[in-house]
């Protein structure tokens, strides 16, 4: 075999396990028991103050026990150690409640938290544990960024997971 015969095939052994690993890395992210999990795409010249981003996730149980987490996507581009978001919740019955959440993205060195590779990242912020939703239906949940700047580089998805709690059962 020629040295192009080889080089040829080493390249599509390489690209078969590339695949695989992505194939394996996919179905193995994957979690069939959230509730809710939906992104946001934010704009590429930065996430305005003014933009509000929008979930409406159904809810059919008000029994079981819930985990809402706020889901971000972030570059290098992004320039403070936290992100200060206004998260509001609302029923179909106007019921509501409005709360200030302190993402941490980064540590005192600025080295990001989370999990991601070059100059990217993701990270999962919980917002409320335990909590139960009063009644079922549609709700209406808002995520404003409240920072001091009016336009902020570097965030590029912001998330709504919502996971019921498992709770062990007993022997």
């Amino acid at each position: 075999m020629g040295k192009t015969t080889i080089t040829v095939l080493r390249k599509l052994r390489l690209n078969k396990a590339a695949m695989l690993l992505t194939l394996l890395t996919v179905f193995f992210s994957c979690n069939t028991k959230d509730v809710y999990h939906t992104f946001n795409h934010i704009p590429e010249r930065g996430w305005d103050k003014r933009v509000i981003e929008r979930f409406f996730p159904v809810i059919e149980d008000t029994v079981s026990l819930y985990d809402i987490d706020v889901s971000l996507r972030y570059t290098n581009n992004y320039n403070y150690r936290n992100l200060w978001l206004f998260i509001s919740g609302e029923a179909e019955t106007g019921e509501e409640f409005t709360d200030t959440l302190n993402c941490i993205l980064a540590d005192e060195y600025g080295k990001w938290l989370g999990s991601g590779w070059g100059a990217s990242y993701q990270q999962v912020v919980p917002y409320k544990t335990n909590f139960r939703f009063p009644r079922k239906g549609k709700y209406s949940f808002s995520v404003q960024q409240g920072m001091r700047d009016d336009v902020i580089p570097g965030i590029t998805e912001v998330g709504l997971k919502i996971t019921p709690i498992v709770l062990p059962e007993k022997k």
